[in-house]
């Protein structure tokens, strides 16, 4: 790999270094490469494009592995610099009238396993693991905004219309914390399922409400909302509902192996993946409503009726 004439750096392409890993003789000088400059080479190329090279050599293996974990934590931390996601999830019919969602941030369970040694042996799975680590986000409708209140001149603290005394504007920080997303979902007697549109983006948030400073997309899909998944999933009536703040339950032993409770399973099917990479899901709470209406007197017994359910986004 010979440097550029320029005086600025060389940072190899995909297809330069694709090149290299065809010759033993070259892979063998990057082999020679400390970790520190193997680390700021292969940094510059997309994660799509360092998995590959992976199976390259162990060193690589642990090298792309410790700068694919460092991604996903800084990541997960997106959120500490004003980024959050925004989600439009409804019916092809409300399109024009669903308003977008703004996602709280709950956590990521499993980056807290360390960053990988270069002389560990036990590495095989460990990009496997990594693979099948979820950020969860949950959707709120959006709180009022924030009104800072004008002090009359001459008020006292502790009088009666002094600001500090009188009831907060909003809680929660600028979420609704009562008023979790909830939608309707119906289905007529010859439906077999329903569609929903899911649109994902990562945002930075502007200045004002509306205004972004960035706007990525993430997932653009369709869902189908089959009546069997439906009737499968919705918790009767007396059901206890479980607190959704606590942690999923996923534990993890050795080097990056991850055991699912019997919890996690039933969550697990209550969750629709949005779009086939399975990158993006969502998970609802499901309950049937029960609508008084005319029960027919003649039906087949392979006949449906019309159904209507409640759908809540956890």
């Amino acid at each position: 790999m010979q440097p550029q004439s320029s005086s600025r750096p060389y940072i190899p392409n995909v297809t330069d270094l694709y090149a290299e890993m065809a010759r033993p003789a070259e892979v063998k000088e990057l082999l020679s490469l400390p970790n520190e400059l193997l680390i700021h080479i292969l940094n510059s190329l997309p994660t799509p494009d360092l998995l590959p090279l992976t199976t390259v050599a162990h060193r690589f293996y642990a090298v792309i592995l410790r700068i694919v974990h460092n991604r996903l934590i800084a990541a997960a931390n997106l959120h500490e610099r004003n980024h959050t996601l925004l989600l439009e999830c409804y019916h092809p019919s409300a399109k024009l009238t669903e308003p977008p969602l703004y996602c709280r941030y709950l956590g990521t369970n499993g980056l807290e396993v360390p960053d990988p040694d270069f002389d560990e042996e036990d590495l095989v799975g460990r990009l496997g693991y990594l693979r099948h680590r979820y950020s969860r986000f949950r959707p709120y409708r959006e709180g009022p905004e924030a009104r800072s209140a004008r002090t009359r001149p001459g008020d006292i603290p502790g009088s009666r219309t002094h600001p500090s005394t009188s009831e907060p504007q909003y809680t929660g920080g600028g979420y609704n914390d009562d008023e979790l997303v909830r939608q309707v979902l119906s289905l007529d007697s010859e439906e077999r399922f329903t569609q929903l549109c899911a649109v994902i983006n990562l945002v930075k948030l502007g200045p004002r409400r509306g205004l972004f400073r960035s706007f990525v997309e993430v997932e653009d899909s369709v869902l189908r909302v089959f009546r069997e998944w439906l009737q499968e999933v919705a918790l009767p009536a007396a059901s206890h509902i479980p607190d959704l703040q606590a942690s999923s339950g996923v534990s993890t032993s050795g080097k990056g192996k991850a055991t699912l409770s019997d919890q996690d399973i039933a969550d697990g099917k209550r969750l629709l993946w949005v779009g086939s990479a399975k990158n993006v899901g969502l998970k609802f709470r499901v309950r049937e409503r029960k609508l008084r209406r005319d029960t027919p007197i003649l039906i087949r017994a392979d006949e449906e009726t019309a159904v209507s359910y409640d759908i809540e986004y956890e």
